[in-house]
């Protein structure tokens, strides 16, 4: 059973919460993962994947040096936010994930034609450019676009032509992801939701969260 730890040392939706995440979890071990919630922070790094899922109390330097390292050795760590900054979660993120080359901006990701539920932040998109295997199209709900700072970090998911963030930019960046030769990355999503029940079961988000954590 490949296991991934999943956070809960600095304030994060929880993945024993199974209200939100009772599908995630229980798919996960039907494709041989299992997910971990890991309260220690150093501990957390003794996995191959670690998941911060909406992390709201800030990281210190010697944290951010442990992610930089872990990464840079071969791990997966995989942070997620939400539009808006909404809890401060952009910033906190930011703190981290700027030492990669990318950011979450403090802003939202609408579309007036690809969406679902009658909401146009429930963004549909196929533009899924990395974790792609069996994935045609991706529902990414309240998201705040990605920055891409670092030209050795790559889009793995960005939203249609009909898509705009806050400023009017047309099909911004939903998810992206920092490469190490290692193997390890750094990958940043926009989204904290697209893997909850609410959404897991559309469209091929169920995939695309397997992929991500699918990490050996």
């Amino acid at each position: 059973m490949h296991k991934v730890a999943w956070s809960s040392s600095h304030g994060e939706f929880l993945i024993s919460d199974s209200y939100y995440f009772s599908i995630l979890e229980r798919e996960t071990k039907k494709h041989g993962i299992e997910i971990v919630e890991v309260a220690d922070f150093e501990e957390l790094f003794s996995y191959p994947v670690v998941v911060f899922n909406y992390s709201e109390r800030p990281f210190d330097e010697r944290e951010i040096e442990i992610i930089e390292r872990a990464v840079k050795q071969g791990k997966r760590v995989i942070f997620t936010g939400h539009f808006n900054n909404k809890d401060n979660v952009a910033r906190i993120c930011n703190e981290v994930s700027a030492r990669f080359g990318l950011r979450l901006k403090e802003d939202e990701v609408v579309d007036d034609e690809n969406f679902a539920s009658d909401d146009c932040r429930m963004v549909i998109t196929s533009q899924v450019e990395a974790f792609s295997d069996g994935v045609k199209k991706v529902v990414f709900p309240y998201s705040a676009p990605v920055e891409i700072l670092s030209s050795e970090a790559r889009v793995v998911l960005r939203g249609e032509e009909t898509s705009r963030d806050g400023g009017g930019e047309r099909a911004p960046v939903l998810a992206a992801e920092r490469p190490y030769p290692s193997g390890g990355s750094l990958v940043l999503c926009g989204s904290c939701l697209f893997w909850d029940n609410y959404s897991i079961l559309r469209e091929d988000n169920l995939t695309f969260s397997l992929n991500l954590l699918n990490f050996r």
